[in-house]
């Protein structure tokens, strides 16, 4: 049963399919991120009311479906403000662009769904690197990869929210290819987090711990080895569809559009640096991308 417990002096996490933050002054609340649907958000209004909590805030840590559903059922039950960073923002407040920037254009219905389209919510405060958030002691982290505009948030108590720039290594293991919206932005995360000093790191999808290196080398590991297994794959020259293909067909994955358009973000994202770096080359076959390793 979900419920909000208490990881240090005033922030809490109420931990499930997505990992909620808490900050609590004085009776009222920050929260961190909202869950995947009015569900999630009318769940986790009923455990802050539950303990007189007033909801005054949420800090969306990046635009994706199932951070930021429960943002309109919280906001139009308690008037809350929401806030994100500038690149994060115009999805939260326009969410059909999720779907659409995944697709490249207006999405099928198949992916315009809860999963991939929250519902509209009102941003209210903009959120710049660094940032601390006035009166509560937050300090806002740029942890960009999973996400180009995506933060985390650094309470007070040495508790450091790391959305989705890491997964657990359980979770890791059983899909195989985390989303990834920049390569380079999430290696650099990853180093960035081994060195960052706080007491508990709470990711989105994975275990509160007290050490976070061994998270991020695992999440390493799996970057740079979705990097290999695509250069090994465009020793031959290939299309983006057949990288994603036997990617798919390699991590045992059944495929749908929504599995699709995700798998295909996070190939292009790791593709992007190896073709501006010569490793990879493009050519045109009768109007067809083709692309092949140089070595």
């Amino acid at each position: 049963m979900m419920e909000f417990i208490n990881i240090k002096g005033n922030t809490w996490a109420a931990c499930g399919p997505v990992n909620i933050g808490a900050y609590v002054f004085n009776g009222e609340a920050v929260l961190i991120d909202s869950g995947n649907d009015s569900s999630s958000g009318r769940k986790i209004l009923r455990l802050a009311e539950e303990k007189n909590w007033k909801i005054k805030l949420i800090i969306n840590t990046h635009f994706h479906a199932d951070h930021v559903g429960g943002n309109a059922f919280i906001q139009k039950r308690t008037e809350c403000g929401i806030a994100a960073s500038a690149r994060e923002a115009p999805f939260i407040d326009m969410p059909e662009m999720e779907p659409e920037i995944l697709w490249s254009g207006r999405a099928p219905k198949a992916i315009s769904n809860k999963f991939l389209q929250a519902e509209p919510s009102n941003v209210t405060l903009l959120l710049r690197p660094g940032t601390l958030i006035e009166g509560w002691g937050l300090v806002i982290v740029p942890l960009p990869g999973h996400a180009h505009g995506q933060i985390g948030v650094l309470t007070p108590d040495g508790v450091l929210f790391t959305a989705d720039s890491v997964i657990s290594e359980r979770i890791l293991n059983k899909y195989g290819i985390p989303f990834t919206a920049d390569h380079c932005s999430a290696m650099e995360t990853f180093d960035m987090l081994d060195s960052f000093k706080a007491d508990f790191f709470v990711p989105s999808h994975g275990d509160i711990c007290e050490d976070i290196v061994p998270v991020t080398d695992a999440n390493r590991r799996c970057l740079n080895a979705l990097r290999e297994e695509i250069l090994e794959i465009c020793s031959e020259p290939s299309t983006r569809d057949v990288i994603v293909g036997k990617l798919a067909q390699r991590h045992g994955l059944d495929m749908n559009l929504p599995q699709y358009v995700l798998i295909q973000s996070t190939v292009a994202a790791i593709l992007s640096p190896l073709i501006d770096s010569g490793e990879i080359l493009c050519s045109f076959n009768e109007g067809t991308l083709s692309l092949k390793s140089r070595s």
